[in-house]
């Protein structure tokens, strides 16, 4: 499966799976509309900001609000409005920085709602997932293991532990007296596991080992070093679609909408312009 970017992820993960309110049809030549429930300095607040700001304040419409909620809402946005207009009075919507921030807020708000919307229109279909699910069978079945190790800060003290096992020492005690890990005094015992939850050069030295046998060289990562003992080995059973089916819902959505953005950035004309500003301040 196309590997997702990760830069797409942050900025459209609170996309998926979500649902947002039909917008309502703009009224007049304004898009908040006419209808107003207040005003500020003779500025409108508008009914269209009202609710929006009721339901992401108290997470219910503002029709569900009763009085006293209304009042007390109403009452927050106009302190909002009262502080704003001192803030424009003051000249900080001039500055530069705050200008780039408000610049920044809005076009995060267009771009995760147009991604939200190209979400709900192109929903992933069964044979989407199916493919997917196909896709993802080799990570979904993948084996099994059971195994325990004795983790060493020292290249050398691996080596000497190797040593012992060679001459016949037990394994788990061995772990119980010298292994450093949390596992140690449990004697090294890691119980069950698939090789992508281990770090790669643990995963990679366990699916090279055969039952019954440990690692005759120190294996690193970024933990220390490592001796493994491969206790047992069992064929991975991929699961049904339906059991993995949200898993597969969400991937498939973030390849949509990464092939969606990448396909307006191949279409958009993008000219990149050398910065000569800060040479002249």
């Amino acid at each position: 499966m196309t590997t997702i970017r990760h830069w797409l992820l942050p900025a459209f993960a609170l996309m998926l799976g979500c649902t947002a309110e039909t917008p309502a049809q703009s009224q007049g030549s304004s898009p908040l509309g006419t209808d107003t429930v207040a005003t500020v300095n003779g500025q409108p607040v508008y009914e269209s900001v009202f609710r929006s700001y009721a339901l992401g304040r108290t997470q219910m419409s503002a029709d569900d609000l009763n009085d006293q909620q209304r009042e007390a809402v109403l009452d927050e946005l106009v302190q909002l409005y009262v502080l704003a207009q001192a803030g424009e009075a003051a000249g900080i919507g001039s500055e530069r920085n705050i200008a780039a921030q408000m610049e920044l807020q809005r076009l995060n708000l267009l771009a995760r709602t147009q991604v939200g919307r190209y979400q709900e229109s192109n929903a992933p279909t069964e044979l989407e997932l199916r493919e997917a699910y196909e896709a993802n069978l080799a990570r979904l079945s993948a084996p099994e293991y059971k195994a325990r190790h004795i983790l060493l800060e020292q290249e050398s003290e691996a080596v000497a532990v190797i040593a012992e096992l060679d001459g016949g020492a037990d394994f788990s005690e061995l772990a119980k007296q010298k292994s450093t890990g949390p596992t140690g005094p449990e004697g090294g015992d890691l119980g069950w596991f698939d090789a992508g939850t281990m770090v790669p050069p643990f995963s990679e030295a366990v699916s090279r080992m055969t039952k019954g046998s440990y690692s005759k060289t120190p294996v690193q990562t970024r933990f220390g070093y490592h001796v493994i003992l491969l206790e047992d080995v069992k064929e991975g059973q991929a699961p049904g679609l339906d059991a993995v089916r949200d898993e597969m819902t969400t991937a498939v959505i973030q390849k949509k909408i990464q092939e969606y953005v990448e396909g307006l950035r191949d279409a958009a004309t993008i000219v990149a312009t050398e910065n000569t500003e800060g040479a002249a301040e």
